[in-house]
């Protein structure tokens, strides 16, 4: 009973159904979804670029065999 259901369901799915809508050619919805997520991406890599930029640095000279410099109790 399921598999019919199912088959049915797909079937439905397929059927073209003319959509009387209008597609906006300058992507407007497009760049009201990619614009916020890059600023906030952006925002996320000026927040962390320090931390990620260490890091990196301390793995490559474990990687290169030296020590990272300490920095000086003043």
């Amino acid at each position: 009973m399921r598999v019919k259901i199912l088959v049915l369901v797909v079937l439905l799915m397929l059927v073209g159904i003319p959509a009387y809508a209008y597609g906006d050619p300058s992507g407007g919805t497009l760049f009201q979804i990619l614009m916020p997520t890059l600023a906030a991406l952006w925002a996320m890599w000026m927040i962390f670029a320090n931390r990620v930029r260490r890091t990196v640095g301390n793995f490559v000279r474990r990687l290169r065999g030296s020590e990272p410099a300490k920095p000086n109790a003043e």
